[in-house]
C-alpha cells in the first residue's frame, strides 16, 4: 500500500514536468516574427540551440502553373547527425493580395533536440524534435516585409 501512495505524487509530478515542457514548445514557436520578402532566398540551415548548423541546403526555383514563386531546398546533413535529412520550401502568390507561406520538415534527428530554422541568416522559427525523430515548422506570412501570421 506503502508504494501505490509515493506512485500518485510520483505520477502527477510526471505529467506536471511533461505539460510544462509541452507548453515552453508551443510558447517558443511563438516568438519575433520573420520579416522580407523570401521570393528570392538562397539558403536554409537548420541549428540546433547551441547555434551548430545541423543541416544546409541551397533553394532551387521549382516552376508553378499558376505563375507563383516557389523555391525549394534539400537539406542535407552538415555531419553533427549524419542521417539527417529534410526539406524548406518558400511560397510567393504573384497576384494581389501577395502572400508568402514558409515551410520546413526535417527527420532523423535526436528526439529532444531544440531547433532552429533559418533563411538566409534570419531566424524563421523553431521547434523540438518530436519521438519519432521529426520536426516541422509552417510559417503564413502576409505582404513581403510585413510581419508573419501563425
Amino acid at each position: 500500500m506503502h508504494d501505490r501512495e509515493q506512485f500518485i505524487p510520483i505520477a502527477g509530478f510526471i505529467a506536471t514536468v511533461a505539460m510544462a515542457a509541452y507548453m515552453v514548445v508551443q510558447l517558443s514557436a511563438q516568438g519575433e516574427k520573420p520579416v522580407g520578402d523570401f521570393s528570392s532566398a538562397a539558403v536554409a540551415e537548420v541549428h540546433d540551440a547551441q547555434g551548430r548548423v545541423l543541416l544546409r541546403g541551397a533553394f532551387a526555383a521549382v516552376p508553378e502553373a499558376d505563375n507563383d514563386i516557389e523555391r525549394k531546398a534539400r537539406l542535407e546533413s552538415t555531419g553533427i547527425d549524419a542521417d539527417a535529412i529534410g526539406e524548406a520550401e518558400v511560397e510567393v502568390s504573384t497576384e494581389p493580395p501577395r502572400e508568402q507561406e514558409i515551410e520546413f520538415s526535417v527527420e532523423n534527428l535526436q528526439p529532444g533536440t531544440a531547433l532552429i530554422f533559418l533563411i538566409d541568416g534570419q531566424t524563421i522559427g523553431s521547434g523540438t524534435v518530436d519521438r519519432r525523430g521529426r520536426a516541422d515548422v509552417e510559417i503564413d506570412l502576409g505582404e513581403p516585409g510585413s510581419a508573419a501570421s501563425r
